[in-house]
């Protein structure tokens, strides 16, 4: 049995918890059946209560690690994750919790005994628009210049129960401290640099398991995982949202879809699949409809565009800064 493995930690003043839970949501919606673990710290477990609670309803295994309370959030949250395989027992899939599942996830059978990721935007990392980035993050660290063109993204990784899988996540964990001791406290330059260490056993998991929305397009249409990042949750700033937005702006990428969830009651039912509201149920039954969407209706050039950072970053300043360009974008959608 493979575990579906989600890493959390929280407080009631962010919404990572219910982040998580729209993503076990979506998992359970195109999985049922699924065995979810949720690997979180004695300091976000002890937040559970009133509606985060339900989060412990939601999954089939809690598992909570004692970690040093001076950790930050961040820290604490990298820690457990460059951890999980000596904390988690089974083979699992990891899956970030800014994602989206929209299909069927049972694992193949080739699979069996490796480590499986995608390629970090979907690409060879000689062909990154962050290459120079990448290659210089690991020359401050004292790393590898990533010699086989792979840069893995470790938002979603395969990681079967075995000896050398839980020696290659000691070695991501030893590498990854290295990196805490350097202020550089991000965990895929570890990552490389362990696949390097250990003779770069990572395989390269198909693109649609882990559909980097910015650059996925030819992996959206037959995607599993969309994985649309932390950056890509646009603050309405309390704006009322109409119909012509979704085409710009999907509901699953709205900050409120998730602040909201803190007061709406979660029901889980008998057999773990979970029930909020209309509404929300069918946004996140149909996910994958919101980006196809996009596509039908601004073009397959439009929605690259549409589905950039740039223009993440620039939604953002509009709904903080200049009403005047959302309406006009307003107008737009009503056009396309």
């Amino acid at each position: 049995m493979t575990k579906y493995l989600f890493v959390l930690t929280s407080s009631p003043k962010d919404f990572y918890c219910e982040q998580t839970i729209v993503a076990i949501a979506s998992l359970r919606a195109h999985n049922p059946g699924a065995y979810v673990t949720v690997l979180t710290d004695d300091r976000t477990e002890a937040t559970l209560t009133g509606n985060r609670a339900v989060l412990k309803e939601v999954v089939d295994e809690l598992k909570v690690m004692e970690l040093d309370e001076k950790l930050t959030p961040m820290l604490r949250s990298r820690f457990l994750k460059t951890s999980m395989r000596n904390m988690v027992d089974g083979d699992f899939l990891f899956l970030d919790s800014d994602i989206a599942v929209v299909g069927d996830l049972s694992i193949p059978a080739e699979w069996n005994g490796q480590i499986y990721a995608v390629l970090d935007f979907h690409t060879n990392l000689s062909k990154a628009i962050n290459r120079k980035k990448v290659l210089n993050n690991a020359k401050n660290m004292g790393f590898s210049p990533i010699l086989n063109d792979q840069l893995f993204n470790s938002g979603v990784i395969y990681a079967p129960d075995n000896a050398e899988c839980r020696k290659f996540f000691e070695k991501w964990h030893e590498l990854w401290q290295h990196c805490v001791s350097k202020n550089f406290p991000y965990d895929m330059a570890s990552f490389a640099e362990t696949d390097h260490t250990f003779g770069y056993v990572i395989k390269e998991m198909p693109g649609e398991w882990n559909c980097q929305l910015a650059y996925a397009k030819k992996f959206i249409p037959n995607g599993k995982v969309f994985h649309f990042f932390g950056s890509r949750i646009i603050n309405t700033c309390g704006r009322p949202v109409p119909a012509s937005m979704d085409v710009f702006l999907p509901k699953i990428l709205r900050k409120n879809f998730y602040t909201d969830l803190k007061e709406i009651p979660v029901t889980v039912n008998a057999d773990k699949s979970v029930h909020i509201n209309e509404y929300y149920d069918d946004v996140i039954a149909n996910a994958k409809d919101a980006f196809l969407y996009q596509t039908k209706h601004a073009g397959s050039f439009g929605a690259d565009i549409i589905r950039s950072y740039a223009f993440a970053r620039v939604l953002e300043f509009g709904y903080k800064k200049m009403p005047a360009l959302i309406k006009l974008l307003e107008l737009v959608g009503k056009i396309l």
